[in-house]
Order: structure tokens, then sequence, then C-alpha cells
């Protein structure tokens, strides 16, 4: 029995689809993906323990409009995509003028070696300078083209590159604020059972005033704390 290696690749493709589907990924990539959240984060804030506060000063405000979010991710996307589309249009270009420039610099070499007797002529010797004349002409209009493309194509990419790790840093602090706002959610869920009514104001009116890694920390260990009453576990999240 023979089997199309394509079906094989499909089989194995769809496999890993499903396995990303059904959540199995998570357990294998999760540690990496927290491991690098929390360098992309230490990046965007430099370690500044000020700039790190704005993000909790985020947390607190709870969910943004959602609507709003993916608008706002949608034309990200789309600028992006066009940064990279007019990258490839520019070197594209670049490097087509930059050949044309190759090809004139060639025929300039066997015009002149014919001149200079060193080859045949196939045509009369003031023809040949006129075609010399125009390739100069020519190659010399060509060359600051080239090299402004050039400049154009090295601040397109510069700009292509901040923009991407702009938007990648914006993702991974959107990632954990939500995270954060997430696991405050469910513990308050679970703890709720067992706690009382002000506790439960009290805990709504702490997290509207986090501004500080310190601040989440301590509210959500007060939490777990309402829930060991009853051995009601709150999920274990690693703050950065």
């Amino acid at each position: 029995m023979t089997f199309n290696k394509k079906a094989i690749f499909g089989v194995i493709l769809a496999l890993l689809v499903g396995g990303l589907g059904n959540g199995v990924w998570e357990y294998v990539l999760k540690p990496v993906f927290t491991w690098s959240l929390a360098g992309i984060l230490n990046i965007a804030t430099l370690g500044v323990h000020a700039f790190k506060d704005d993000l909790y000063r985020e947390i607190a405000k709870g969910f943004h409009e959602e609507s709003s979010l993916s608008l706002a991710n949608a034309l990200y996307y789309w600028v992006g995509y066009g940064v990279v589309f007019g990258l490839f249009l520019l070197t594209r270009k670049t490097k087509d003028m930059a050949s044309r420039i190759v090809t004139a610099n060639q025929d300039l070499d066997n015009l002149e070696a014919i001149v200079e007797g060193r080859a045949a002529p196939s045509e009369p010797k003031a023809d040949l300078q006129v075609r010399i004349s125009n390739l100069r002409t020519s190659t010399s209009e060509l060359v600051p083209k080239v090299q402004l493309m050039q400049k154009a194509v090295y601040l397109l990419f510069a700009l292509g590159i901040a923009f991407f790790a702009w938007m990648i840093i914006g993702n991974a602090k959107d990632r954990y604020i939500n995270s954060a706002i997430v696991h405050y959610e469910q513990s308050i869920s679970i703890v709720t059972p067992m706690a009382t009514d002000k506790e439960l104001a009290a805990f709504k009116s702490r997290f509207a005033r986090v501004a500080s890694k310190g601040d989440y920390e301590a509210l959500i260990s007060d939490i777990a704390h309402v829930g060991d009453r009853d051995d009601l576990k709150v999920p274990d999240f690693k703050a950065w």
C-alpha cells in the first residue's frame, strides 16, 4: 500500500490544528509564552517601576470596550500590512533600477572596447559614440534615483521594525492586563459563597484603586484567604 505524501502531511496538520483547538498545546507553550511575555514587558518598561505601576493602573480600570480595541487592532494590522507591502514594492523597484544600471555599465564597457579598438565594430564609431553618450546620461539619471530609493527602503524598514515592535509590546500589555483582570474576576467568583457583602464591596473598591504590583498581589492574597475558609482554592497567577 502506498501513501500520498500530501495526504500524510494533511493528516499531521489536521492533528496539530486539532490539538491547538483542544488546548493541548497550552501545556507545552504556556511556560515559554509566560517567559516571553514577561521579557517583552520588561523591555517595554525598561524595568522602571513607574511604567510598571501605570500598567497596573490600567488593570484597575477593568475591561476596555471590546469594539474599540478590535477596531484599533484591525487598523494597526492594516498599517503593518501596508508597511510590508510598501517595503516589498520599493525593494523590488530598487533592484530593477540597480539591474538596469549594471546592464548599462556592461553595455558601456562593450561599446568603449569597440571604440578603443579592442573589439570588432558592428556599426560606425559615430553611432557608437552617440550610444555611449545616451547610456552615460541614462546611468547618471538612474544612480541618484537608486540611491534615494535605497535610503527610502532603509527608512521604511526601520519604521516597520519600530512599528511591529510597538505592536508586539502593545499586544503583550493588553494580554497581561486582560489576564490580570480575568484572574481577579475568577478569584472573586470562586470565593463569593464564603465572602460577606462587605468583603466583596471592599475587594471591588481595592481593585479599582490598584496602582502597583504590590497592591494587586495583596488583593489577590486577601481574596485567597477568604477562599481558605472552605478550602476554595484560587488559581495561581504569576504577577509581573
